[in-house]
C-alpha cells in the first residue's frame, strides 16, 4: 500500500486528540529538533535502514580530546550515545552504515589511522576497533540490505597526494579484508584528496560502486566481492550544450538493489566565454558504460552567473530518488522518475556557499531535500511520489525544523527507511557548544482494518473478542483504543479486545491506533450486533406413548429481544428423544423401539448461538 508523505505542521500532533470517522489515514508530520548530544564537535554520518532502525556517527571532546561516538536509533526513540574509540587517539571522520536488525558498520579516522567497528545485531555488542590502514583520511561506508558492508578511504602517499582504496566485509563477519591495489587510474596522480574524496555505495547483491576525483576528473569503479572491476569509468563530461567541461570533483553515488544500476553526480566547472561556473551533473551508470549526463541544478543555460555547489544524491532500490544542489544562494532539487532525472527546480533559499543541502528518498518514492537556509537554520521540503501518475511530483511546502542558528559544515544529512519515516541530523547552538539535534518526518500509524465481520455476535466478550488487523509502524510500539458507538471502551497493545457489558443490538465500532509520538489513525466504522439473550421455545409432545406407535415434538421457538432490541433469530432447533437418536427441524416424529422412561430435550438456537434446552418427560409403554 503506498504511504502518502504529508507535510502537516512543525510540531507533533497531540496524543489525546482522536482522529475523527472520515480522517485520512497513514499521513504523518515533521517533528521539531530533539537533543541528542552536546557539546558536539561535529556529526560525521546518518543512515536508517529499511526496517527503521538506524544510527548516527559524530565527533565529541572528551577531557578535550575528540573521540568518536554512535547513538542508534531504536523503536522510534535515540538511544544513548555509545563511545567506539576507548582507548584511541583523538577520533575524527566517522562514518555510519546501518542495516536491519540494528546492524551497524562504523569507520573512523584516530590518531592518523582509520578503524572500522561492526555490531552484528540490536542485541549484540560492538566488535573491538579493528586497524584497517595506518595512515588514511576521507573514509566512506555503505552496508547493503543482506549485511555485505564496503568503506572505501584515501591513504595519502606523500607530497598532498593519495590513493584510493577499499575494504569489504562479508556476510555475518565482523571484519574488514582490504581489496588488493587502489581504485585510482593513475596511481602517480593526485586520488581522493579534498574534493575528490571517494564516496561508496552497495547494492542488494553485495556488489560495490565507488566513485571518487582524480586529478580534476571523476571516475567510478565497481567491486565484486574481493575483486576491482577491470573497466573503471570516467563519468566526466567532456561538453555540455557545446560548452567545453574543464574539471570535475565532488562526487556523490547511489545504487538501485540490481547492481547494474546506479546514479553519479558531480560539480563540474565549464568554460562558457564569460567564465568557469560549475554545474551539477547526473550520469546513470548501466553496466559498466555511463548514459550522457544530465544537469540536476536550475540555474539555466549558459552563459551563467551563478555557480553550483556540491550534489547530493538518494535513491531508493527501485531507482526512484531525489538530488540535492545549491546554486549561490539557491538550493535546487530535482526529481529521478520513470527512470529520467528531471531539471531541478528552486526550493529554497540558501546561506552563500554554505547550503549544504542533502536528499532523502524512502522505497515508495516519496522524500524530502533539506538545507541550511539563508538564515542559519535548517529548512526542509518533502515530495509525495505517485507511481500511477506520469506526472514529474512537485516539492511541498517549505517548513524550518531548527530552532535556532546552525553549521551545516559540521554536518547536516537526512535518511529514510522504507516507510518513510525521515530523520534530518545536524547541529545548532553556538560556536563551542553546539548540539546534535535531529528532526524528522514521522509517519502516522499505517492503514489498517477490521477483522470482526457484522454477524451477530453471542457475547461473552472475554471469550469473543473484537479483532482487528495490525496498522504498519516502524517507529516505535503502537496502542489501539476500541470505540463502540462514540466511546472509548478499552485500549491495548495488541490486535483483540474483550468488550464486556454491551447490551443487546446494533452498535457502530471502530479502532484508533496511535504512535508514540500522539499521531493516530482510525479504521473506518463497523457495524457490531450483540445478542446475548436465549432464544424462547415452547414445546409439545403428542402422539400415543406406547412401543412402536409415533410419538410427535412440536416446537415454537422465538427470539425477540424483550427491549425490542433487534435478534439474531431462530437458527437451529435439535431434538433428543433420550434413546441415543437425534432430529432436527421445528417438527419430528420418532418411535421407541423399547418401553420405558425418556427425557426428550430440545435445544433451540439463535442466530448468535445462544440457546435454550427445554425437557420433557415421557413413559413409553
Amino acid at each position: 500500500m503506498r504511504r502518502r508523505l504529508l507535510v502537516l505542521c512543525a510540531a507533533v500532533l497531540v496524543g489525546s486528540v482522536l482522529a475523527p470517522a472520515s480522517a485520512p489515514a497513514d499521513v504523518g508530520g515533521f517533528i521539531p529538533a530533539e537533543a541528542i548530544d552536546g557539546p558536539v564537535t561535529a556529526l560525521g554520518d546518518l543512515d536508517l535502514a529499511r526496517d527503521g532502525t538506524g544510527a548516527m556517527a559524530y565527533v565529541k571532546p572528551v577531557a578535550g580530546v575528540d573521540h568518536v561516538f554512535v547513538s542508534r536509533l531504536q523503536d522510534g526513540a535515540w538511544q544513548p550515545p555509545e563511545q567506539l574509540d576507548s582507548g584511541l587517539g583523538a577520533g575524527s571522520q566517522a562514518v555510519v552504515a546501518a542495516g536491519d536488525g540494528g546492524r551497524v558498520a562504523v569507520a573512523f579516522v584516530s590518531g592518523g589511522a582509520l578503524f572500522t567497528t561492526v555490531k552484528p545485531a540490536v542485541d549484540q555488542p560492538y566488535s573491538p576497533p579493528q586497524l584497517l590502514a595506518a595512515a588514511a583520511i576521507n573514509p566512506a561506508i555503505d552496508l547493503s540490505i543482506n549485511d555485505v558492508a564496503y568503506v572505501s578511504f584515501t591513504v595519502p602517499n606523500g607530497g598532498g597526494g593519495g590513493d584510493v582504496e577499499v575494504a569489504r566485509k562479508d556476510r555475518k563477519a565482523t571484519g574488514f579484508a582490504m581489496l588488493p591495489g587502489a581504485l585510482d587510474i593513475d596511481p602517480a596522480r593526485q586520488a581522493g584528496i579534498g574534493a575528490g574524496r571517494s564516496k561508496i555505495a552497495v547494492s542488494a547483491d553485495g556488489v560495490a560502486i565507488v566513485v571518487w576525483g582524480e586529478a580534476g576528473l571523476v571516475f567510478a569503479r565497481r567491486a565484486f566481492g574481493a575483486t576491482l572491476s577491470a573497466a573503471p569509468q570516467d563519468a566526466t563530461v567532456s561538453s555540455l550544450a557545446g560548452v567545453p567541461g574543464v574539471t570535475a570533483d565532488s562526487p556523490d553515488v547511489d545504487a538501485q538493489d540490481d547492481s547494474s544500476f546506479a546514479w553519479v553526480v558531480f560539480r563540474e566547472v565549464f568554460a562558457d566565454g564569460a567564465g568557469t561556473p560549475a554545474r551539477a551533473v547526473a550520469r546513470k551508470l548501466v553496466g559498466s558504460q555511463f548514459d550522457p549526463g544530465v544537469v540536476v541544478d536550475g540555474i539555466g543555460g549558459f552563459p551563467s552567473a551563478d555557480s553550483a555547489g556540491p550534489p547530493r544524491i538518494d535513491i531508493n532500490g527501485r531507482g526512484e530518488g531525489y538530488a540535492a544542489s545549491p546554486g549561490t544562494t539557491t538550493v535546487f532539487g530535482a526529481v529521478l522518475k520513470d527512470r529520467v532525472f528531471n531539471l531541478g527546480v528552486p526550493i529554497g533559499t540558501g546561506f552563500a556557499g554554505q547550503a549544504l543541502p542533502v536528499a532523502a528518498t524512502d522505497e515508495n518514492g516519496d522524500g524530502l531535500v533539506a538545507w541550511q537556509n539563508a538564515d542559519l537554520t535548517i529548512h526542509a521540503r518533502a515530495y509525495t511520489n505517485v507511481r500511477s501518475s506520469r506526472t514529474v511530483q512537485s516539492p511541498q511546502p517549505e517548513v524550518a525544523l531548527s530552532g535556532g542558528p546552525t553549521d551545516a559544515q559540521d554536518g547536516l544529512e537526512a535518511s529514510a527507511d522504507r516507510a518513510g519515516d525521515i530523520a534530518v541530523a545536524f547541529l545548532q547552538g553556538p560556536a563551542g557548544a553546539r548540539q546534535l539535534v535531529v528532526a524528522s518526518f514521522d509517519r502516522a500509524p499505517g492503514a489498517f482494518r477490521l477483522s470482526s465481520g457484522t454477524s451477530f455476535r453471542n457475547v461473552t466478550a472475554a471469550a469473543t473478542p473484537l479483532k482487528w488487523t495490525q496498522s504498519f509502524e516502524l517507529w516505535g510500539p503502537l496502542t489501539y483504543a476500541v470505540e463502540v458507538d462514540g466511546r472509548i471502551v478499552g485500549r491495548t497493545t495488541g490486535q483483540a479486545l474483550a468488550v464486556p457489558g454491551l447490551r443487546d443490538g446494533a452498535h457502530r465500532w471502530r479502532v484508533i491506533a496511535t504512535d508514540r509520538r500522539g499521531q493516530v489513525t482510525a479504521t473506518p466504522t463497523r457495524l457490531l450486533r450483540q445478542d446475548g439473550t436465549p432464544p424462547r421455545a415452547r414445546v409439545t409432545v403428542s402422539g400415543k406413548r406406547r412401543r412402536g406407535r409415533p410419538v410427535r415434538v412440536s416446537v415454537r421457538p422465538s427470539d425477540a429481544n424483550p427491549a425490542g432490541r433487534p435478534a439474531s433469530g431462530v437458527g437451529r432447533i435439535t431434538i433428543s428423544w433420550g434413546d441415543g437418536r437425534f432430529s432436527t427441524g421445528r417438527r419430528a416424529t420418532h418411535r421407541y423401539g423399547r418401553k420405558g422412561r425418556r427425557t426428550v430435550r430440545v435445544t433451540a438456537r439463535d442466530r448468535a448461538g445462544n440457546a435454550v434446552v427445554v425437557s420433557r418427560a415421557i413413559t413409553i409403554r
